[in-house]
């Protein structure tokens, strides 16, 4: 993915689903090996592991459709929220890889958390 200077943070975010796909591969490989880094997403009873990963596609599809609709940078920013804690829950590069691009869709200013006020670090 190669842009200019001049477009990143003016473009619009579009959802790689070949990303969503492998994100399922991965966490199926991971659940095959034994690695139990994979939460229930709800309290109770565990869901199955495709129970779980349609529960969370249909909550990054709900959070892409209305940015989709509406173009709000607030919205884009929960669904890379969401695709963070996702990405870290079940352990998956490829969630990460689609953080960093909804990342170069955002303005720079909106990338740095709303409540650090420091900044990035200076060293």
């Amino acid at each position: 993915m190669v842009r200019s200077i001049l477009e990143i943070g003016n473009a619009k975010y579009k959802i790689d689903r070949l990303i969503l796909g492998r994100f399922k591969e991965e966490v199926r490989q991971h659940w095959t090996k034994g690695d139990a880094g994979v939460e229930a997403p709800v309290p109770g009873p565990a869901p199955s592991l495709d129970e779980s990963l349609e529960l969370v596609f249909k909550e990054v599809m709900q959070l892409y459709n209305e940015y989709a609709k509406t173009e709000s940078i607030d919205v884009l920013l929960r669904l890379k929220d969401k695709l963070e804690q996702v990405s870290l829950r079940y352990k998956s590069l490829a969630l990460a890889e689609e953080v960093l691009n909804i990342n170069s869709c955002l303005p720079y200013e909106r990338r740095v958390p709303q409540g650090s006020e420091e900044g990035p670090a200076k060293h």
